[in-house]
């Protein structure tokens, strides 16, 4: 069974932390908000991971990407203050902040965000994310819980920070000349993220991209408007693949104004009636120009994928052709020449894709058993926790 980090509130941490109180609690970490013993109306929040040999530590990679960020002045990330280890654990002290987008939406009434609320946050969600891609890194696991306010009552919440980086992968590598290129594509992927929020491509085990990332924070805005996901509750894999791919019944119930594709001040626009012909300010137009212009093109919303099969590859003009469409063909048939001795048969691909689909769902399944099992002793270990005791926190509202 894997042991927790060996804190407990009221420890002290590196000689000048006192843990305060725990935050919250997973696998084989733990978070604490602390006070600075010297100083304890200064608090922070404090991560700590076990250190044992048969765990993958997350914390290194927590650590690279935010202080990589913080390098970077990121408006969105925690300022990383201090890294150090346990008598079995290692930690990071940063900042300290308010809750999560989840449990902000777990206490609304309705269970889902105003229209306003929704647009401010996804828009700032969408920033930080650039901000991990312009260093290099995808996140693999976009979620409510993973984003979180500063403190209330202050400025700061209204400032969305984005969390949680111990999945992280990096995209890009740097050559020998010193310039980046795309890291190369792994031909198996093991699963990483949430199944409720991960993208399709995701679940299929495919290598995850920065646009994998954006598709979480899309079925963000979509729980954050409806107040739920259609696949909520589901654990299946092929029921939510067959969900997620039905865009009509996720977008189904949405506000007008996320699908309607038009502007306030035109024809079918909200507030079209504000901007008829009527209205004296707007200047009167003898000649119109009607020069079509569509908004998908002009936003540069990507079209359905044009997909070349074989049978277009195989296809050579015939010799009357110019010579230039003749060079353009004999191209064309060395690329399918290569195809042919590359391209294994169907029926082994299928069987390669049915046998690594099974050691997935045998791995999921011992994942979740192993998950459910640390579940219940982080529960039960909870229970151990003991208070700040009565001398220390007397003596700290002295300090006060």
């Amino acid at each position: 069974m894997t042991t927790r980090p060996k804190i407990k509130v009221a420890s002290i941490i590196n000689g000048k932390y006192l843990a305060f109180r725990k935050l919250g609690e997973g696998g084989c970490g733990s978070i604490y908000e602390v006070a600075l013993v010297k100083c304890p109306q200064k608090r922070f929040a404090c991560k700590a991971e076990t250190t044992v040999p048969d765990e993958d530590p997350t914390l290194p990679m927590e650590h690279k990407v935010i202080q990589l960020l913080n390098e970077r002045n990121s408006q969105h990330s925690v300022e990383l203050l201090e890294k150090g280890k346990g008598e079995n654990y290692q930690f990071l002290v940063m900042t300290l902040l308010g809750p999560s987008l989840d449990a902000i939406r777990a206490t609304l009434p309705l269970k889902k965000f105003s229209t306003f609320s929704t647009l401010v946050v996804i828009i700032q969600a969408l920033d930080s994310l650039k901000e991990l891609h312009d260093i290099g890194f995808i996140h693999r696991d976009v979620k409510p819980a993973n984003f979180a306010i500063g403190t209330l009552g202050t400025p700061k919440q209204r400032l969305l920070h984005v969390l949680d980086f111990g999945i992280a992968r990096q995209y890009v590598t740097k050559t020998e000349d010193g310039r980046q290129k795309m890291r190369r594509q792994r031909k198996i992927v093991p699963f990483r993220g949430t199944l409720r929020y991960c993208s399709v491509a995701t679940q299929e085990r495919k290598e995850q991209g920065r646009h994998d990332d954006l598709w979480s924070l899309f079925y963000m805005l979509v729980e954050f408007s409806k107040g739920s996901l259609p696949w909520e509750g589901l654990t299946d894999e092929e029921e939510l693949r067959k969900l997620k791919s039905d865009m009509q019944e996720l977008t189904n119930g949405l506000d007008e104004e996320y699908a309607n594709m038009k502007v306030d001040w035109e024809h079918g626009g909200r507030f079209e009636h504000y901007f008829e012909k009527k209205t004296a300010t707007l200047p009167t137009v003898t000649e119109k120009d009607m020069t079509n212009v569509e908004l998908e093109k002009l936003l540069a919303v990507p079209e359905k994928v044009v997909k070349v099969t074989l049978e277009k590859i195989k296809i050579c003009p015939s010799q009357n052709e110019s010579r230039e469409k003749q060079n353009h063909a004999n191209r064309a048939c060395k690329i399918y020449r290569v195809f042919t001795t590359t391209i294994p048969s169907r029926q082994h691909a299928q069987k390669k894709v049915a046998q690594q689909e099974s050691r997935w769902k045998q791995k999921a399944e011992v994942e979740k058993k192993e998950r459910l099992a640390k579940k219940i002793e982080a529960q039960r270990r909870a229970k151990e926790d003991v208070v700040v005791p009565e001398e220390i926190a007397t003596e700290m509202k002295k300090r006060k």
